[in-house]
C-alpha cells in the first residue's frame, strides 16, 4: 500500500513537472552577427535566459547578408519562421516589397514597455514612412543601433609620419587634398600602405567609402521618396575618382579580402582601417590578449568637402516576420516583447560595447554610456554624422546595390574601366533594379 502510495506521488510529481516544463514559451531568434556582435549577443541572451522562469530563448546565428534576407523571405512564404530575427534598416523597404515583416503596434511596444519616443527619432521616423502606412503609428523594427563608418588609427605609426598632435589624436584634415597629402606622407615615411580597406574584394567596404564621399559632396540617391540618379554623373563619378587614385597611388590596400584588411591594421601593417564601428571589440579585445602591439585611436570619419561630416550608417534593429500562414500567438507575442524590452533596457551597456551607438535614449544618454572607452573618441560626433541608407529599394545590406558597386566599381579601381563608364553602368543597373 506505501509503495502504491510512492509510486502515485512519484507519477503526480512528474506530472507536475512535466506541466511546468510545457508552459515555458520558447523565443526562436535569428540573428547574423558574429565575431564580437556574435559574442555580445549570445551574453544578452544567456543573461536573460538565466532571469526568467517561464520564456527561453533559442538563438540560432544565421549567414549575414543576402543570404540571411532570402532565407527569411523563403520561411515567411513557408509559414515556418523564427518568432524574431535582427534586420537592417536599410533592408526594410525591401522587406516591404516582399511581405516580409509583420508591424508593431503601440500596444505591442508597451507589452516591452517601450514607446516610439524612447528611441533615436530617424531611425524610427523612417521606419513608418512608407506611403502605405503614412499617418500610422506601426513600425516594422525596433531600433537597435546606429553602426557607422569610422577610422581606426594606428598612433605609433602616425607619430612616425609626424600627424599625431599634442592631444595624442591625429591631426585634422579637412579636405580631400589634405587626405591624399596625410596618406603619401604616411607612405613616404613609414614604408606601409596607409589605409587598409578590402577595396577590390569587398563591394561593401567600397560602397560605404564611396557613400560617405558622396554624400559629403552634397549628393543624393533619394527625391520625392523615389531613386534619383541625377547626382552620379558629377558627384558620383568625382568619389569614384578620389577612390581610383588613391587606389592607383597604392594609398589603400589591394586584392585583401574583408578578414585579411582588419587583420592587416591588427598586425601593424597599414597605417588606418577605413571600416565600421562593429570592430571595435577586435581592438579592444587585441589589447586586451596583449596582441596588439601599438597604440591606436579611432575616430569619425572626417569632414573633407567643406565641413560637411555626413557619413554612411544604418542601423540594427529587432523584427517580427510577417508569419501569415501561423501568425504569432498573444502568448509568444508577449514573450517575444519581454526578450526585446530586455535587449534595450538592461542589454545596451553590453551592446553598445560592440562600438555600437544605442538607439535606446535612456542608453544612449547615460552617463555610462558617455564614459565607453574607446567609444568616446568617434560616438557622439559619428552620431551627429551619421546617415542612413537610402530608404527605397535597391538599397540595403547584402542588397542589388552591393553587386552593382562590385561590377561596376571595383573594375574601376583595377583600371579596367574608366570612372565614367563605371557610373554609366552603375545607372543602368540601378534603373534596372528598381523597375
Amino acid at each position: 500500500m506505501r509503495r502504491s502510495r510512492m509510486l502515485t506521488l512519484g507519477l503526480s510529481l512528474s506530472a507536475v513537472l512535466s506541466t511546468a516544463a510545457s508552459a515555458q514559451t520558447t523565443v526562436t531568434f535569428w540573428d547574423f552577427f558574429g565575431g564580437g556582435d556574435g559574442a555580445r549577443m549570445k551574453t544578452i541572451v544567456d543573461t536573460f535566459n538565466a532571469s526568467q522562469k517561464d520564456i527561453v530563448v533559442n538563438r540560432t546565428t544565421q549567414t549575414w547578408g543576402n543570404p540571411f534576407y532570402t532565407k527569411v523571405h523563403t520561411a515567411v512564404v513557408a509559414g515556418q519562421t523564427p518568432d524574431l530575427m535582427t534586420y537592417h534598416l536599410s533592408s526594410i523597404p525591401s522587406a516591404l516589397t516582399r511581405g516580409d515583416l509583420r508591424p508593431y503596434s503601440p500596444a505591442d511596444l508597451a507589452l516591452a514597455g517601450l514607446k516610439i519616443s524612447d528611441f533615436q527619432s530617424n531611425l524610427v521616423g523612417t521606419l513608418a514612412s512608407d506611403a502605405k502606412n503614412i499617418g500610422n503609428t506601426n513600425i516594422y523594427a525596433i531600433p537597435l543601433d546606429t553602426h557607422t563608418f569610422v577610422v581606426y588609427y594606428n598612433k605609433d605609426l602616425l607619430k612616425k609620419a609626424g600627424l599625431i598632435g599634442a592631444n595624442g589624436m591625429m591631426v585634422p584634415v579637412k579636405s580631400i587634398a589634405e587626405m591624399t597629402n596625410a596618406l603619401q606622407t604616411i607612405k613616404s615615411k613609414t614604408g606601409v600602405v596607409p589605409i587598409s580597406l578590402s577595396s577590390n574584394q569587398d563591394p561593401a567596404s567600397v560602397w560605404r567609402l564611396w557613400y560617405t564621399l558622396f554624400l559629403q559632396e552634397g549628393g543624393t540617391m533619394v527625391k520625392g521618396g523615389k531613386l534619383y540618379l541625377g547626382d552620379l554623373d558629377t558627384k558620383g563619378k568625382a568619389a569614384l575618382d578620389v577612390i581610383a587614385d588613391w587606389y592607383k597611388q597604392g594609398l589603400i590596400t589591394k586584392n585583401v579580402t574583408y578578414p585579411a584588411g582588419v587583420a592587416l591594421f591588427s598586425a601593424g601593417r597599414t597605417a588606418m582601417m577605413f571600416n565600421g564601428n562593429w570592430e571595435v571589440p577586435t581592438m579592444v579585445d587585441a589589447k586586451a590578449k596583449g596582441s596588439l602591439k601599438f597604440d591606436y585611436g579611432i575616430m569619425s570619419f572626417p569632414a573633407l568637402y567643406g565641413g560637411n561630416a555626413s557619413t554612411w550608417a544604418d542601423s540594427h534593429e529587432l523584427a517580427i516576420p510577417n508569419n501569415t500562414k501561423t501568425p504569432i500567438s498573444p502568448d509568444k507575442l508577449k514573450a517575444v516583447m519581454t526578450f526585446v524590452g530586455y535587449v534595450e533596457k538592461q542589454g545596451g551597456m553590453t551592446w553598445a560595447g560592440g562600438g555600437h551607438i544605442p538607439a535606446y535614449l535612456p542608453t544612449q544618454t547615460s552617463a555610462a554610456f558617455k564614459a565607453l572607452q574607446p567609444n568616446v573618441e568617434y560616438s557622439v560626433q559619428s552620431g551627429k554624422d551619421a546617415r542612413i541608407e537610402p530608404n527605397v529599394s535597391p538599397f540595403g545590406v547584402g542588397g542589388p546595390v552591393y553587386d552593382a558597386v562590385g561590377n561596376y566599381f571595383s573594375p574601376v579601381l583595377l583600371g579596367q574601366l574608366t570612372s565614367e563608364q563605371g557610373i554609366s553602368k552603375f545607372k543602368v543597373a540601378m534603373t534596372n533594379f528598381n523597375k
